[in-house]
């Protein structure tokens, strides 16, 4: 099975790059043996002003990547992934051959959380009023009012809600409109 990792280089002494959209350069390993079997260049994605993460989650599923290790993955990049039927495995940090060895022996794993989820931080709410997945999260949204798959985040979305960031509302409340849940 292949793996792609958000790469700042081309060999497995490279660090993971914590931007998915914007990384450098996509190594393919397969997981078997360990070895590279491509290296994809994303460099014209540092100069994007928008889209660079859709088309890097394209180059990816072109590449018959079923993996993905990477830092962070935006809302639309998760979209097209997940709809690609990749797994995302986020908050990945390290050399890449020492993330690989860890994603080998079972080391490190993902729920598909969605953009920057992580543990009681942020989550992917299903709207305005959504619940999110990383459970007492605050979270970005679709629709309005919708709840996700777990629990606990507050959504931007559709009805306009409170909050993309970990501690405070963030941004998008609407003023004199109670977004709490």
């Amino acid at each position: 099975m292949k793996i792609a990792i958000s790469s700042t280089g081309k060999d497995l002494t490279a660090s993971v790059d914590p931007r998915f959209g914007r990384a450098s350069y996509f190594v393919i390993v397969d997981s078997e043996s360990g070895n590279i079997v491509d290296v994809i260049d994303n460099l014209a994605a540092q100069d994007a002003a928008q889209g660079a993460g859709i088309n890097a989650a394209t180059l990816v599923a072109q590449s018959g990547a079923k993996v993905v290790l990477t830092g962070q993955v935006g809302p639309k990049a998760f979209e097209v992934l997940h709809a690609s039927g990749i797994r995302i495995i986020s908050n990945v940090n390290g050399k890449l051959g020492e993330a690989v060895e860890q994603y080998r022996k079972g080391a490190i794993s993902s729920t598909d959380e969605g953009p920057g989820a992580s543990v009681g931080g942020l989550g992917m709410g299903g709207g305005c009023r959504g619940r999110g997945i990383a459970g007492g999260g605050r979270g970005m949204g679709g629709g309005c009012r919708g709840r996700g798959i777990a629990g606990g985040g507050r959504g931007m979305g559709g009805g306009g809600g409170g909050g993309m960031g970990g501690g405070g509302l963030g941004i998008g409340r609407i003023k004199g409109r109670d977004n709490e849940s």
